[in-house]
Parts: structure tokens; sequence; C-alpha cells
């Protein structure tokens, strides 16, 4: 019996039919200490998304039955890419672009909840836009986010974000954007430009910073109303919870790194200020 067969999880009906071929997109995993929540991420993938690619980049612990499982996915025809422990969000993003040999590339979090169908159908409006219009990176909603559409400020030094009212215009196609949360659809030609921050791991400024590399190289985002995911529910392991509250000393590294040195969320708030 397939790995996906035996995984339980509840399911989305919908009454739209698919009509994109996903066999161009390539889901880009990376996981760290969350093995339930990573399995249960696959058992969505290859249930609704069959003919996607799966690449996956783990820098966490080995197990007999993640070998085996890790196995069965090469078998199929998909790649994994083991890291050293810890190696961090940016290294294994990385990894997966020098995986990639698909048209597009969805950048996920193993805690991702792929199995409703209206994800499906969310990645598929995203390939949509891609494919149709001059829009480099489609980008979509994680449910327990909410809106978290922007445009952004560059003065250089000072990078201020702009809330976008995504609701203005009724059902939208896309709207034009500079930046959304981590969940993503990219065209293969924006990585010749951009990549990650190889040795940055949390709390370094890398959401912010990523977009505004991205703005700067001239690429061009779209929010795609109507694609959307949900993270997966549970507590995580205690070992993952210390890794994840690490501080980053320098704080907000990325943000230097680019000669940001004040950055201002929509909200207001100063979150950095180096000046």
């Amino acid at each position: 019996m397939a790995f996906y067969e035996v995984v339980e999880f509840p399911r989305v009906e919908s009454d739209e039919e698919s009509i994109v071929d996903l066999s161009r997109v390539a889901i880009g995993i990376r996981t760290f200490l969350r093995d339930d929540k990573f399995r249960r991420a696959l058992a969505g993938i290859l249930v609704t998304m069959p003919e996607a690619k799966i690449i996956v980049a783990d820098c966490g612990n080995s197990t007999i039955q993640k070998e085996k499982l890790y196995a069965m996915l090469i078998r199929e025809g998909h790649t994994i890419i083991h890291l050293p422990y810890d190696a961090g969000f940016g290294a294994m993003t990385n990894a997966l672009i020098d995986a990639l040999d698909r048209d597009f590339l969805l950048i996920a979090s193993d805690d991702f909840d792929f199995a409703p169908s209206y994800v499906r159908q969310g990645i598929e409006k995203m390939q949509e836009v891609l494919d149709t219009t001059d829009v480099d990176i489609a980008a979509g909603r994680v449910k327990q986010h909410g809106a978290y559409e922007f445009s952004l400020e560059d003065r250089g030094d000072t990078v201020i974000e702009h809330r976008i009212d995504t609701n203005v215009t009724p059902t939208p196609w896309y709207i034009d954007v500079d930046l959304s949360v981590n969940y993503c659809l990219f065209k293969r030609r924006v990585f010749e430009k951009v990549r990650w921050e190889p040795d940055v791991k949390i709390q370094g400024g890398e959401h912010g910073a990523q977009f505004i590399k991205i703005k700067r190289a001239g690429f061009k985002v779209a929010f795609v109303p109507g694609a959307e995911i949900a993270e997966q529910e549970g507590e995580d392991s205690l070992e993952y919870k210390k890794m994840r509250s690490r501080h980053t000393d320098p704080p907000r590294v990325c943000f230097d790194r680019i000669g940001v040195k004040r950055y201002v969320l929509g909200s207001g708030q100063v979150d950095y200020d180096a000046r």
C-alpha cells in the first residue's frame, strides 16, 4: 500500500473541475523537526496533485521511517536533498532552487495542508497568472495569517510598508503587490538573479529583505485572490520550538546586507533601525 493511501485527512470537496496541468510545477518543501506535519503535507500533494514534482530539502534528524518514505518518493521520480542538521531555511531554499527542473517552483513550509481541493485550484490560478501575464511571482494567502499584502516604498536605506486593500476591486484576477506571505509560485527565471542568504536561519529580517531584493531586481509580484492554504493544527516538538525561538546576533542581518538601515511595518511600527 502506498504511503499516501494510509494517511487520513479531511477532504474539502468542490464543484469546480481542475483545468490546469500541474506537471510543470515543482513543490519544494523545507522541513526541519516537524516530521508528522511534513508527512501529512506530502500526503496531500500526492493525492491532489500527483503530476506535480516534489523536491524536499531536509536539515532535521534522520529516522528509519523517514528514509523509507524518501526511498519511495525517489522511486516515483521526486527529489530528496539531505542537508547538515540545522542548515537553515536559506540553505534549504537554495537547495530547492538548485534541484529545480520545472518551469515553476512553489516554495512551501512543512506544516502546510495540501489536502483540501481548494489548494490545488489556487495553485492552478497562480500558474494561469504566470502563464498569461508578465507577473513573475504569484502570491497566495495563508489562512491563519489573514490579509498580508503590501507595497514597499524603497528609499534606499529606509523601506516602508504600505498595506494594500485587496477588497477594493470586486473579484480581481490578480493585484499588483511588492510584499506578501511566504506562499508563492515563482517563475524559474527569478532565481537567475535572486537567491536566499545561505547562512540565515530565522529572525534575521529575511522575509521583508527577500521581497526588497525581488523588487530591486525588477520582478513583478502579484497577489492572486482565491489562492489559499492553511497551516496544520497541532503542537510542534519542544526541540523545534527551541530552535525556532532563537534570536540572531546581529538582529535583522538580512536588512543590513542589502543596505537597509530602517524598516517600517505597515502598522507604522519600526521593525528595524540601525541608523
